[in-house]
């Protein structure tokens, strides 16, 4: 049984893809210019396309060397999860490449496919082309990411999830910039997450801005036979399921499912209501269990929630190999409790669950869904990373994502360490112990801008004696993975002599900012419903109703303290609100009151009347406040990204989107 997105195939409509002209020469001059001033880039520059711009960014803060020559070697043993999608992956790309591969014979050009990690799986064209491609690793187990060779076509479509081209001097490293490259991802079919790329490469003079376009044209076809071959295997799961299970299971069972080997649903029957996951959409294709590491009968049971078992679990073997599972499902009898009010579900909230904690990152804007993103590639690149936000963003929360994603099997166990409240002994107890345990796991180093000079003399000593320990001929079973977190800009303190600068370095191999609540649009509004759903669980308590002007309101606020604040706002609406409907009346003065609490956008706010978020809309508040922070700063981006709370390329990005003119 399929749904009507699965009929239709997967997402046709693609980002539009950026076919500004590419000048090698002014796009060299702006290179050398941001080579020189990359420690504090600012947008816009001339020469380069904003594309390349940002992804020369993102490369430099993961460490990429500009003098690179070539792309490293995949590694074995690095990710052997998606082993079996690879497989299914080459199969549905093997008739166009052939296809393809034939007509670019003697065209100088050759065609790439990789995983979703950009490992190079095949490879086919000219064959002259392809011996000169092994000489920068363009080679099948080539790993092409952008945190592994910097700005390339692979890496950069991986990133940004659209069709892109790469053109000589846009590559960040020396070694790359002779070939010109064009990119597309590969989609699956059910949940639409990228599980490869398609690339067409060749020496510059090939170039041609279509061949991005020529590249979508190729992943569509490779995504219609993996749909196709998708639409086969459920039909093939449902069919083996009606001999596999007795008829009475499905009859007696509150609810009965057949998942695929990810734990994606092919058919329910009372599933979704039953084991009671009111914050996920559970269609059909959705992900039903979570199953990162498998299929067995043991981690189906332990994927189900506490409140359901199965009466009965049956494999299903296809062609060999297990390919899914039906389940029989009955809900485990309630422990009576003291009496509690609870209100029924209401939608889901956007957002991420955090592993098996119940927490939850609720939001959709812009800024938010960045970052989410961007904390889902850390926790698969595994490195140390620095995690930078205003006091109240949700630090810890992000922490924990990467750790959950990072580390699924260690369950909700996370350890974070008080860098300010820690002497350089038990800063060390706490470090050396799961390494002596031989356990890996990540740990949370919180506010470790308030480290002593002590201190941070030790962390530095034992992060290099266990880089020394990893990189030598036995390295160890058990690893330390830091994740830092810290509401200080490091780079200041280490300008300023507070931080060491070979600490700093050590532990912000990646680096993740959390934005403002301010610079999150919406989400404001549906962070507040996400406290209000829990304190009334929690309280039993009927939920508030906030009025037009008091979204405005709590819009309109600047919030210092951020989520932090906003949730202890809540808490007090509950307590002291006269009635079920707040009014203007009921808010803190803090919010109300015409005067911005003081933060770093004090100066931006202070000439705008009060009630800039009532009377226009959003987007028409937010191009003011841009206009009006460039226009205090001179047009110094830099500036005027930090006095907003949000990053440079989200700045240019908004500049652009809003058609703003600089200064």
């Amino acid at each position: 049984m399929m749904t009507s997105d699965q009929r239709s195939g997967p997402k046709a409509a693609r980002p539009d893809i950026d076919f500004t002209d590419v000048d090698p020469r002014e796009t060299s001059r702006a290179w050398n210019k941001f080579l020189s001033n990359r420690n504090a880039p600012s947008l816009p520059m001339a020469g380069v396309r904003s594309l390349i711009y940002q992804s020369w960014v993102r490369s430099t803060s993961t460490g990429i060397k500009p003098e690179q020559f070539a792309a490293p070697s995949f590694e074995r043993g690095m990710a052997t999860k998606s082993s079996h999608d690879q497989a299914e992956l080459r199969r549905a790309a093997r008739t166009s490449m052939m296809r393809i591969g034939d007509l670019l014979s003697g065209a100088e050009a050759m065609l790439l496919l990789t995983d979703r990690d950009g490992v190079i799986l095949e490879t086919v064209g000219d064959s002259s082309t392809l011996r000169k491609a092994c000489k920068i690793n363009l080679s099948v187990g080539g790993l092409w990411s952008e945190h592994a060779s910097g700005t390339n076509g692979i890496g950069t479509a991986l990133w940004t999830g659209q069709p892109v081209y790469v053109h000589g001097e846009e590559h960040f490293c020396e070694g790359m910039k002779a070939w010109s490259c064009a990119a597309a991802p590969i989609r699956d079919p059910i949940d639409h997450s990228i599980i490869g790329v398609v690339n067409l490469s060749g020496l510059t003079r090939i170039f041609q801005k279509h061949n991005a376009a020529f590249a979508a044209t190729a992943a569509r076809d490779i995504e219609l036979v993996l749909q196709q071959e998708q639409s086969l295997m459920n039909i093939r799961l449902m069919e083996a399921t009606m001999g596999s299970l007795p008829g009475r299971a499905m009859d007696n069972s509150d609810g009965f499912a057949i998942i695929d080997r990810f734990g994606r649903l092919i058919f329910s029957r009372n599933s979704g209501v039953n084991v009671g996951r009111p914050d996920q959409d559970l269609g059909l294709g959705a992900h039903f269990l979570e199953l990162p590491d498998g299929i067995s009968e043991a981690k189906i049971a332990a994927a189900l929630p506490s409140t359901h078992c199965c009466d009965d679990i049956r494999l299903i073997e296809i062609d060999g190999m297990i390919k899914g599972a039906a389940l029989a499902l009955r809900q485990r009898p309630k422990v009576p409790q003291a009496a509690t009010v609870i209100r029924p579900s209401a939608t889901a909230l956007p957002g991420v669950l955090i592993g098996t904690t119940g927490l939850k990152i609720v939001g959709k804007s812009e800024a938010i869904l960045e970052a989410l993103d961007t904390a889902q590639r850390i926790a698969s690149a595994n490195q140390p990373t620095l995690i930078e936000g205003q006091t109240g963003v949700g630090k810890e929360l992000f922490a924990r994502l990467i750790h959950a994603r990072m580390s699924p099997e260690s369950g909700d166990c996370f350890r974070t360490v008080n860098c300010g409240a820690m002497n350089p002994k038990m800063f060390g107890d706490a470090l050396l112990q799961p390494l002596e345990a031989g356990r890996t796991e990540p740990l949370c180093l919180d506010e470790i801008g308030e480290t002593s000079a002590e201190t941070q003399l030790y962390l530095l000593r034992i992060l290099e004696e266990q880089s020394t320990r990893l990189n030598g001929p036995h390295p160890p079973a058990e690893a330390l993975h830091v994740l830092s977190l810290t509401n200080r800009a490091m780079r200041d303190e280490v300008e300023a002599g507070r931080f060491r600068r070979d600490l700093f370095y050590r532990l912000s191999t990646l680096v993740l900012t959390i934005p403002p609540l301010h610079a999150r649009g919406e989400d404001v509004l549906l962070i507040a419903e996400h406290y209000i759903r829990k304190i009334c669980i929690e309280t039993g308590r009927d939920r508030l109703i906030f009025s037009p002007e008091v979204q405005g309101a709590l819009m309109a606020h600047v919030w210092p303290g951020n989520v932090r604040e906003l949730r202890n706002v809540m808490l007090g609406l509950h307590s002291l609100a006269k009635s079920r409907t707040v009014t203007l009346a009921d808010l803190p003065s803090e919010i109300t009151a015409p005067a911005v609490a003081k933060t770093g956008l004090t100066e931006v706010f202070a000439t705008q009347e009060p009630t800039l978020a009532r009377d226009a809309s959003l987007k028409q508040a937010e191009v003011r406040l841009i206009e009006d922070a460039l226009k205090r700063h001179h047009g110094n981006l830099s500036k005027a990204a930090l006095a907003l709370g949000i990053s440079r390329p989200t700045l240019y990005r908004k500049i652009e989107a809003y058609g703003i003119r600089t200064p």
